[in-house]
């Protein structure tokens, strides 16, 4: 008695080779299933943070950022509007002032970036017609609008190396620019009038004065005292008195908040406050002026002209910003004292089509390569030989995308995974969010709906092409209540027995499955067509309800199957389903399967039992 099993699925979609050339274990077309190595599951699924905001739209950016104690807080544009939320299993989401992007800027892709010095935890954001924008994350539903046409511009940024990099002006769309490396100038102001005890008031609230002198100012390292308690200001906008007191600071407005454990005395202003604030628009990080003989650490521009390519994004390798445009790319290295910068064409054949459409990761830059737009390459630079030269490599041959578009392209990494978001040529929005496995190389196609993607205390969200809306991915397992779209089809197999017409008289599956959960199964044989030859059920008798085994309700990244708390998790069972093949003699046959309820399932093994192998002859329809 023959039989032939596949335990193995390390290879994902395999689409460029046809079925009968691609491995067992690998799926010539593929749709919402994970490659896991020694398994195959049905991704996980979808939920919508906070209340759903009707209607279409897109989320244009999505961000987290952290306070100085590491709590993080998250952000999204959509339309005019900005907004922020602590939670991001629940929300809600509050609007950080008011349409604050404007008309011009109205749905444009909006980058935040992080920077965060002794002046506090900041985050910037901006896209080309709106502002410049800093928030002082502690206090997250304020901010500074830093615009000033005689000291910064407007377009998309990233922070690093101490200064703030933007390009992607309206009116300079091939420029890249660098702001001051921030020289840190600080102005510490000592005692300040701050209020008058009366000997019975316990709860004084002020704004400190340093924003009369310049609104782009914000403060920090705030202290308050009546001689007797002192409160001290732990970066994250608490006060702290030092007999019990307690208190609050806005570090963007000045507002302050102080209650003593014991009334301060009567006096004229013998409450004082002491602190320092800064001007991130002199000699900051968005101060991007210079000297008419410019000075090393002053801001710059660098001409990236030739061509006329827009550039997309500006992404690090060490000390070289990579200068990623729509048909080409640059190498802008700055020198210690960036006063003797190399900015070189680094390939003609390398672009981008969209500002998200590359990730700069420890493995280098992955990215996705349109410059030839009818061969869209999945590609990644990153030293290369005993040189170490920077140079692109294809990341895996085994996926075509050429029936994909990925102008609203965007990437982020995630645990073992790089994703990567497009679109099926025939749409108009991303309708498919691609997972690249680190560890198999392999990818699988997902049919999430995104534009943009950020982490949030190890979970991935991502702001959707077809709504307002930000959904947690690989969660639970339904979306918002509706089935996941899902198939795997697998290669066209000839049982390691080419040449021979062959009959198999059962066909068993192997995994773990929830009871509300099943799937189909069909079988094509030598180009015929799909039949279906039986389904598994998770209230089947081949299910072993006896052997449970926790599955986390994350998929992957930092929370995996069968990690993370027990609250996170739920039970699944074992199952070996037999199902009978009542099929005619083939050379070849194909796999595929179809969950068709809600709840986890995975396939870890696909056996053809009982093989009986005929003749070496063609099969009947081509002789």
């Amino acid at each position: 008695m023959l039989d032939f099993r596949v335990s193995s699925f390390k290879h994902g979609l395999v689409n460029n080779l046809e079925a009968q050339s691609i491995p067992d274990g690998a799926a010539s077309d593929v749709l919402s299933w994970l490659t896991l190595g020694d398994r195959i599951a049905l991704r996980r699924g979808s939920r919508v943070i906070g209340d759903e905001v009707a209607g279409t739209g897109r989320v244009s950016g999505i961000h987290t950022a952290f306070k100085a104690n590491g709590t993080e807080v998250y952000y999204r544009a959509r339309g005019k509007k900005v907004e922020y939320t602590l939670n991001a299993t629940d929300g809600p989401w509050t609007e950080l002032g008011s349409d604050i992007l404007g008309t011009a800027a109205d749905g444009e892709d909006v980058f935040f970036t992080n920077y965060s010095t002794n002046a506090g935890a900041q985050m910037f954001f901006s896209s080309p017609n709106s502002s410049l924008f800093k928030v002082m994350v502690a206090n997250p539903g304020s901010y500074t609008d830093l615009y000033d046409s005689s000291k910064n511009f407007k377009g998309l940024i990233r922070a690093y190396q101490n200064r703030l990099w933007l390009w992607a002006r309206t009116s300079d769309k091939t420029g890249v620019y660098g702001s001051y490396i921030d020289t840190a100038a600080y102005t510490t102001v000592t005692a300040e009038a701050a209020a008058s005890g009366d000997g019975a008031t316990k709860t004084f609230a002020g704004t400190l004065a340093f924003k009369g002198g310049d609104a782009k100012r914000t403060c920090f390292a705030v202290t308050l005292t009546d001689g007797t308690e002192t409160f001290t200001d732990d970066y994250n906008g608490v006060l702290t008195g030092s007999l019990g007191g307690t208190g609050t600071i806005n570090y963007t407005s000045g507002a302050y908040s102080i209650t003593f454990n014991t009334a301060p005395i009567v006096g004229v202003n013998n409450i004082t406050a002491t602190y320092q604030w800064e001007n991130s628009n002199t000699n900051g990080i968005t101060d991007f002026t210079k000297s008419g003989t410019r000075t090393a650490g002053q801001g710059f521009v660098f001409r990236q002209d030739e061509g006329g390519s827009p550039m997309m994004n500006v992404l690090p390798i060490g000390d070289t910003m990579f200068c990623l445009h729509e048909h080409r790319s640059w190498a802008l290295t700055l020198t210690a004292t960036d006063t003797n910068a190399s900015n070189d064409i680094f390939r003609e054949n390398i672009g981008i089509p969209s500002p998200r459409a590359a990730i700069a990761t420890s493995a280098g830059i992955f990215f996705m390569n349109c410059a030839d737009p009818a061969n869209p390459l999945f590609q990644k630079l990153a030293p290369s030989g005993a040189s170490g030269n920077i140079a692109p490599s294809t990341v895996t041959e085994s996926v075509d995308f050429s029936d994909h578009v990925f102008d609203d392209c965007c990437f982020e990494e995630w645990g073992n995974y790089i994703l990567f978001s497009g679109r099926q040529s025939d749409q108009s929005v991303n309708n498919r969010l691609f997972a690249f496995n680190k560890n198999w190389s392999s990818i699988d196609p997902l049919d999430y709906y995104v534009s943009c993607l950020t982490i949030a205390d190890g979970t991935l969200i991502a702001g959707e092409s077809i709504s307002n809306n930000v959904i947690t991915l690989f969660s639970g397992f339904d979306d918002s209540d509706s089935l996941i779209n899902n198939y795997w089809i697998g290669n066209y197999s000839d049982l390691s027995r080419p040449g021979n017409l062959k009959k198999v008289k059962k066909l068993w599956l192997e995994g773990l499955i929830q009871t509300a959960q099943s799937y189909d199964v069909y079988i094509e044989q030598d180009n015929g067509g799909f039949s279906l030859i039986g389904t598994v059920s998770g209230t089947g008798s081949y299910v072993d309800t006896t052997q449970s085994v926790l599955v986390g309700t994350h998929t992957i990244g930092s929370k995996e199957v069968g990690g993370g708390p027990s609250s996170s998790q739920v039970e699944a069972f074992p199952y070996v389903c037999p199902i009978s093949v009542r099929l005619d003699k083939f050379m070849r046959r194909k796999i595929k399967l179809e969950a068709k309820g809600i709840g986890y399932v995975s396939v870890s093994a696909i056996t053809d039992h009982d093989i009986r192998v005929h003749e070496a002859k063609l099969p009947r329809k081509y002789r």
